[in-house]
């Protein structure tokens, strides 16, 4: 985070600097510094360095490292108050060894006017974000944001209050600025990870096994969606019958039936009316893409909520794919994959965005795939 690491020619591992010599403090991270000091932060550097008690080189060494790492960041203009370094091994079992916070509280008492509650921990490791919580000090962790990283911060149930790329980031984000890692493409693309992670494997497995099962017994296949959700209907209903071999339907592909529905009985009753006209049976199954579901109470999406109703009433199977809470979509299908809520400012193009994806899953799965697609098959 401050100082490049190096090689260790001896053990052949990647560590932190063993001589002063090889200290290369990181580009920007003198800048970051100084201008979180001149903003009237006290800085403190708190560091596990156990190589000499490891064996791999001196305490004076060490010191000097220290020394010339704290020198350098000064030469750049930052000023440090303080530096606090762990000398131990992992079994030593001493308090000062990140995570625990003995190093965090040590700069603390030493800085009287800082309040642990307004004083952040900022960190490359989980360490570092584990002795900052326990120290009771907020905590930033700059690293790409990769899904498994998050996994490990939430199975330690010790997430970072901030994530970025660099000091320098971080010092934009305490000046209240916008930095590269927080624009509205990295967010977007950050929710959109979370949001795989979140998503219920075994709701999509029961999805392709359900429909796999209506399509052994010949049943056919009614894709139901509005919006942004009827484009991907109609073009879902090409891959099950093209790739899945599996007879399907979607009553926005017919606008001339549909709007004469829709200008005849009204709104809510155009996707009934069709399954109906389409003498939809037990057989047979619906499956719905929609970002809530269908909402009677709310009279919300009431043509997919009395679609639904006819289906059950036939006996038909109900499947979706859905956002939210999955509204009546999810109360009526014997499957569903709900797409988690991972911005309430992006419900809809995230539900709709991952649809995409999991429907082309579904058609590319063992369960449901029978005929290769055309690029895979000109391998």
């Amino acid at each position: 985070m401050l100082n490049r690491v190096v090689v260790d020619p001896e053990h052949g591992t990647i560590d932190s600097p063993l001589h002063p010599d090889q200290v290369q403090v990181m580009p920007g991270a003198a800048e970051a510094l100084r201008s979180l000091h001149d903003a009237g932060w006290a800085l403190a550097i708190v560091s596990n360095q156990p190589a000499a008690a490891k064996g791999k080189t001196t305490l004076e060494n060490l010191k000097a490292v220290n020394a010339r790492v704290v020198a350098e960041l000064e030469r750049g203009g930052a000023r440090i108050a303080g530096s606090y370094l762990c000398l131990h091994r992992a079994e030593d079992g001493c308090d000062c060894r990140k995570p625990r916070p003995g190093l965090l509280k040590q700069a603390l008492e030493a800085n009287p006017d800082c309040a642990a509650a307004s004083s952040w921990m900022v960190g490359d490791g989980v360490t570092d974000v584990q002795a900052g919580r326990r120290a009771g000090v907020r905590t930033a962790y700059l690293g790409p944001r990769k899904c498994d990283a998050c996994a490990v911060f939430e199975d330690l149930e010790t997430t970072p209050e901030w994530w970025g790329g660099d000091l320098a980031g971080f010092a934009a984000h305490l000046r209240g600025e916008k930095t590269d890692m927080e624009t509205f493409t990295e967010s977007y693309l950050q929710e959109t990870a979370e949001l795989i992670r979140k998503i219920d494997a075994r709701a999509v497995e029961a999805v392709a096994r359900g429909l796999a099962e209506v399509r052994e017994r010949r049943g056919r296949l009614f894709i139901l969606g509005v919006g942004g959700s009827a484009g991907h209907a109609s073009h879902a209903v090409n891959d099950f019958r093209k790739i899945c071999g599996f007879e399907s339907y979607t009553p926005t592909d017919n606008v001339s039936e549909l709007t004469a529905r829709i200008n005849d009985d009204g709104w809510e009753s155009c996707f009934e009316g069709w399954l109906k006209g389409s003498r939809l049976g037990q057989d047979d199954a619906v499956l719905v893409f929609s970002v809530g579901g269908g909402n009677r109470e709310k009279n919300v999406s009431m043509n997919l909520v009395r679609a639904l109703e006819h289906a059950m009433t036939v006996g038909a199977k109900v499947y979706g794919i859905v956002g939210k809470d999955g509204g009546y979509t999810a109360q009526a299908a014997s499957a569903c994959i709900l797409v988690p809520v991972v911005s309430q400012e992006r419900i809809t193009p995230h539900t709709e965005g991952f649809c995409a994806v999991l429907w082309h899953l579904l058609v590319s799965h063992p369960a449901l795939k029978v005929h290769q697609t055309k690029w895979e098959s000109t391998k």
